[in-house]
């Protein structure tokens, strides 16, 4: 059930997000040059951070002796893909249909794996 639910809400905060903030962003705003190093960062600590849970959950699984990372590890892996799958609307991608659509699909995978790692990790 989890496997179905985390993606889904993964996807409906990404989506919903999007369209959210392109009604209430004024028109001509572009994202500052800054923030374009931000979602390979922010990909880099979910792979990073799910690789992690998922390795040790399996591990886990086959050990007499189970090690659990720290809570605190899934609540960060949490939190960066939230942030990762704001970016588009906070970065200012257009809201159009095919834009929701690769936002979605997107947020599939993020939601999937993450779920994964929750599973093995319990």
């Amino acid at each position: 059930m989890i496997f179905v639910i985390v993606p889904v809400l993964a996807i409906a905060f990404s989506v919903g997000l999007l369209v959210a903030v392109a009604r209430l962003r004024p028109g001509g705003m572009t994202p500052h040059a800054a923030l374009a190093p931000v979602p390979n960062v922010l990909a880099s600590v979910v792979v990073l951070l799910s690789s992690f849970e998922v390795v040790t959950g399996w591990a886990n699984r086959a050990s007499s002796h189970p090690l659990h990372p720290p809570a605190v590890v899934f609540v960060v892996d949490v939190l960066a893909a939230a942030c990762l799958l704001a970016y588009p609307a906070v970065a200012g991608l257009p809201h159009t249909l095919r834009n929701r659509v690769l936002v979605g699909m997107f947020a599939l995978p993020v939601g999937a794996v993450l779920a994964l790692s929750w599973e093995l990790q319990r």
